[in-house]
């Protein structure tokens, strides 16, 4: 009988294939990216506003459907509502299964829609797998043109802000009804200050944005003539257009301070940067006195460097597969020896989990109140705690600080709840802290993995003696280039070569070479142990300790794959288990997603930050331009989607 593969082991894998940014990745290792969005409004005479969306999905993995929330505050509600599958030229119009009970299945090619407080929550049943496909919600928002004593409005947050995923290829074209000219017509968009609103003639408008991210809206706001919407039946007796224009100049006023100052910076980075260059330069020109020497000396110079700063000692061990851990050090110091000094994020990883391995760390559940723009409620989530019977163990320096920085600067400093995790990094000042605490954690780990005597310290001079000799090349070659000598144009190249040769130069003590070359013989045996007689394979404890290695090395799927196929369910219910006692794996799969996430809103954030930098100016007139930010009051918003 084929046993089912511990769930606990799928988690580490969707860490490590998650940690790619630009998708949302779920449990089991499926992930969709939403990669075009198109809305387009028809407003009518009435008042009303005939909706078509059209979102293109792209999934990896099998997909039971969609999800769809379509919020119609300040309308008077929604009407002929249809859900259809673009295929190819053509539409298939999908079949209303129930208006009472969202999760009521009827199969694919059905769809359910629930009215909850003014919003129309759809459960699109259509099976999808690693395929593209659009998926078109067509309605009427009855009653949504606001129309005063001198302008009418179409006044919507148009892109809602409770989307899964991030929205990409954002296009919104309003079409109004016949009777305005161009210059009678006035757009402002709110939300995004990457998007552009702009005027096409006297009934199209048009709203683009590249890309807006999740918990982020777009609100168009349209002014024109009320003899457009003559049966309009949301009337407001008054004069709105001077009100309308001071808010939107307040809003783009500032909107456009936000620019500038992001402008400022980044030409204070641009200058920081110049100044370097120059720095640079000047030291390069340095050395100009052993010219024409360095050319015949410089291949053996190359060698001497290579043999005395960079060769490898030669291991003694030569064996394929070793069975056992090489060393005693943290996972974050094992990948210091094997990557020649440096850490990636998968090792936070590892070390969390090695901290719940030595029982420093628990994890649980807790159910809080969760807030929300609306309403709260009740939710459970995973926490991660200090475990007050935690067994008194030396912790390295790299391990406490993890403690403290999720469970202190994060957290409460007793736990820290999942989902706070996430919500940390979700402002640009909480990413920039988190990027800084993992630069500091990263700090650390290198400084006790040099601890080990992992690397020859003589290499530091190897690479002192190149670097200089590479400035002297360069500054010759200069030089003679300038007096339009060709041995100047040797000497250049000899110096870039020789500068790159001496950056690189780094070579492992005996010792570290010997732990290196063990450690690549402990990668061969996580990869294939399966194969090998189990009698020779350690027990399930002490694969719970291989496991937290086998993230740092990148072969925990490998590892994942093969325990099924040694371990029986009841050596799962070893009680001496942390982590994988009793398939404890959802604990470690909602860590990790949320964790991914995090480093995904760091780097998403600063990205954002150099990008408002470069984005068109906020327009108060009216005439198109870029977005502000704020809002005019639009209904809409709270609506969103995603997948099942």
């Amino acid at each position: 009988m084929k046993r089912k593969v511990p769930a606990f082991l799928l988690l580490i894998a969707t860490l490590l294939s998650a940690l790619s940014l630009g998708h949302i990745a779920l449990a089991d290792d499926r992930y969709y990216t939403i990669n075009d969005y198109t809305i387009n409004v028809d407003v009518q005479a009435d008042g009303s506003a005939q909706i078509e969306e059209r979102i293109t999905y792209r999934f990896s993995g099998s997909f039971n459907g969609v999800l769809r929330d379509v919020d119609y505050m300040l309308t008077d509600g929604m009407e002929d509502i249809k859900v259809l599958v673009a295929e190819g030229d053509s539409e298939r119009e999908l079949r209303l299964n129930s208006q009472r009970n969202l999760d009521d299945n009827a199969g694919s090619g059905t769809y359910n829609v629930v009215n909850d407080d003014e919003i129309a929550q759809f459960k699109v049943f259509e099976a999808s797998k690693n395929e593209q496909k659009t998926f078109i919600y067509r309605y009427i928002f009855k009653n949504v043109v606001t129309k005063y004593n001198d302008v009418a409005e179409f006044n919507r947050k148009i892109v809602d802000s409770s989307w899964d995923v991030a929205l990409n290829n954002i296009a919104i074209n309003i079409r109004l009804p016949e009777g305005a000219q161009k210059e009678d017509l006035k757009v402002f968009g709110h939300g995004s200050l990457l998007g552009v609103s702009e005027i096409i003639d006297g009934r199209n408008v048009r709203f683009s944005v590249d890309r807006v991210s999740p918990g982020d809206m777009v609100e168009t706001l349209v002014i024109f003539p009320t003899q457009l919407v003559p049966q309009s039946k949301r009337v407001i007796a008054e004069d709105a257009l001077p009100r309308i224009m001071a808010n939107e100049k307040k809003l783009a006023e500032e909107a456009n301070k936000q620019r500038e100052e992001a402008r400022r910076q980044a030409e204070e980075y641009d200058r920081r940067q110049a100044a370097e260059r120059s720095r640079r330069a000047a030291l390069q020109r340095i050395g100009n006195v052993v010219g024409i020497i360095l050319i015949l000396s410089w291949f053996p110079l190359i060698i001497f460097l290579y043999i005395k700063f960079d060769k490898e000692p030669k291991a003694t061990f030569q064996g394929k597969y070793y069975r056992e851990l090489p060393g005693e050090y943290t996972p974050a110091e094992m990948s210091v020896l094997l990557s020649m000094g440096h850490v990636a994020t998968r090792d936070i990883t590892a070390t969390l989990m090695d901290l719940v391995r030595k029982e420093q760390l628990l994890l649980t559940t807790k159910t809080y109140t969760k807030r929300g723009l609306f309403s709260s409620k009740e939710v459970e989530d995973y926490a991660v705690s200090i475990n007050p019977q935690a067994p008194a163990i030396a912790l390295k320096s790299h391990e406490s600080f993890l403690i403290r920085w999720f469970i202190h600067t994060v957290g409460n400093g007793n736990y820290v709840i999942l989902d706070e995790i996430s919500d940390y990094a979700k402002t640009t000042s909480g990413a920039r802290r988190f990027s800084s605490d993992y630069e500091r954690w990263r700090k650390l780990a290198t400084d006790e993995a040099a601890e080990n005597n992992f690397f020859d310290k003589s290499s530091k001079k190897g690479q002192i003696t190149g670097l200089v000799t590479s400035f002297a090349c360069f500054g010759l070659g200069m030089a003679l280039s300038s007096m339009l000598s060709g041995t100047g144009f040797i000497l250049i190249i000899q110096a870039i070569i020789l500068f790159i040769f001496s950056v690189r130069l780094n070579k492992r003590t005996a010792y570290g070479n010997e732990q290196y070359v063990m450690w690549q013989a402990f990668k061969n045996f996580l990869k294939e142990f399966s194969h090998m007689d189990k009698a020779e394979i350690p027990s399930i404890v002490i694969w719970e300790h291989y496991l937290v290695y086998a993230i740092s090395l990148g072969v925990a799927k490998e590892v994942i794959r093969q325990l099924p196929l040694v371990f029986t369910d009841a050596d799962m219910q070893n009680t001496h288990l942390t982590y994988m006692y009793g398939y404890r794996y959802n604990n470690f799969a909602s860590f990790t997603d949320t964790f991914d996430r995090t480093i995904h809103s760091v780097d998403d954030a600063i990205s954002r930050a150099r990008a408002v930098a470069a984005s068109t100016n906020s327009s108060s007139s009216g005439g198109g331009g870029g977005f502000s930010g704020g809002s005019s009051g639009g209904g809409g918003g709270r609506g969103g989607g995603g997948a099942f």
